[in-house]
């Protein structure tokens, strides 16, 4: 060989080339939404009173292993010494996100527990009372009145959706066609399904109490209602290999997920594993492989699927950290330079 590259090889090292130079190599969530909204889009996080169907009444039993007590709402509403009312919930968030981004444009994110562990006809109330909270708080807080169709959103309006985070087995076609509904009303409409791992003998493990199947049944179902639909993937369970884990996005993949949330796991306190952990009974994944982790699974997923999250979000005192956790920057910055270090990219084993 005289040491000259072909001209297929030529091709490709420059389709390569100008990924690397014009084409991010990850499909972030908040690029998008600028995209389809000329701004970023904040989340909302509300408590609007779920519990879960594997959890006591009263929130304070039962449960997966992984759970945090309080369901993971978001950080600024965890100061409460009680659960407020809708509006207060909404009020604090509205400021906390004005005061800190300054934004202008808003899901309604709920967030805590199921948020479709209800009827029909409770939910519908729930969602509609909250929308109509939004309004009422953002008109008290915001710069102006504005003027709003039928009481709902528009594109054109600060509320530009809403989010509903949940479990494949508390889901059905009633439940899609009514969150429907309101993309019928100009909304974007996110449902959020906790997958966590595609593997039985894990979901066992963890206590979820549903199998990989319900989740695949839960994707068409919301799938055929035009919903987008949001995975959430865990890493770092007990148990559970490098291959493991990338083949857990390969079926998130499969199912057609529109988003995906990665959380590494973590010894939440309070949870059933940070009771076991005392024993030994487990440990938690050094945060050094998580970059080359998630890079696995970004290259089996669709390239159009939007990456919300890629680390889980605890306060320091909130989890047992054996090993300081990466902070989330730096980490998405770890995570741009293993891709950068392979010549990858989100999609690229994708048609595999």
């Amino acid at each position: 060989m005289n040491g000259r590259k072909s001209a297929k090889e030529k091709g490709r090292l420059t389709v390569q080339g100008q990924r690397q130079e014009t084409a991010p190599r990850i499909n972030w969530h908040s690029r998008c939404l600028k995209a389809r909204y000329g701004e970023q889009v904040w989340r909302l996080g509300v408590d609007a009173g779920f519990t879960c169907p594997h959890r006591s009444p009263d929130r304070l039993r039962g449960g997966c292993r992984f759970c945090a007590p309080d369901g993971n709402i978001s950080a600024y509403q965890k100061t409460w010494t009680f659960v407020p009312g809708i509006e207060e919930q909404i009020e604090r968030a509205l400021l906390f996100t004005r005061r800190r981004y300054h934004a202008n444009a808003f899901f309604l994110y709920f967030q805590a527990y199921t948020c479709t562990n209800a009827s029909v006809e409770t939910l519908s109330r729930v969602y509609d009372t909250t929308i109509g909270a939004f309004w009422r708080v953002y008109e008290k807080v915001g710069e102006a009145p504005l003027a709003r169709p039928d009481s709902r959103a528009s594109r054109a309006g600060p509320l530009k959706g809403i989010i509903v985070s949940t479990r494949p087995d508390c889901f059905d076609r009633e439940k899609a066609e009514l969150l429907a509904a309101y993309r019928e009303q100009g909304m974007e409409v996110w449902v959020e399904l906790g997958l966590q791992s595609a593997h039985e003998e894990t979901l066992s493990f963890i206590r979820r109490n549903h199998g990989a199947q319900v989740f695949l049944d839960a994707m068409e179902i919301a799938g055929r209602c035009h919903l987008k639909r949001t995975t959430h993937l865990m890493l770092g369970l007990p148990g559970e290999s490098r291959a493991m884990m990338a083949a857990t996005a390969r079926l998130a993949a499969k199912a057609g997920t529109d988003g995906v949330k990665f959380h590494d796991f973590r010894i939440v306190k309070g949870s059933a594993f940070a009771r076991c952990f005392p024993a030994g009974e487990i440990v938690a994944m050094h945060p050094a492989r998580l970059p080359g982790l998630i890079a696995d699974c970004l290259e089996v997923l669709p390239p159009s699927a939007e990456i919300m999250r890629i680390s889980a979000d605890f306060r320091p005192e909130e989890s047992i950290n054996i090993h300081p956790p990466t902070d989330k920057h730096i980490l998405a910055r770890l995570l741009e330079e293993e891709l950068a270090r392979r010549g990858s990219f989100q999609g690229r084993r994708f048609a595999d």
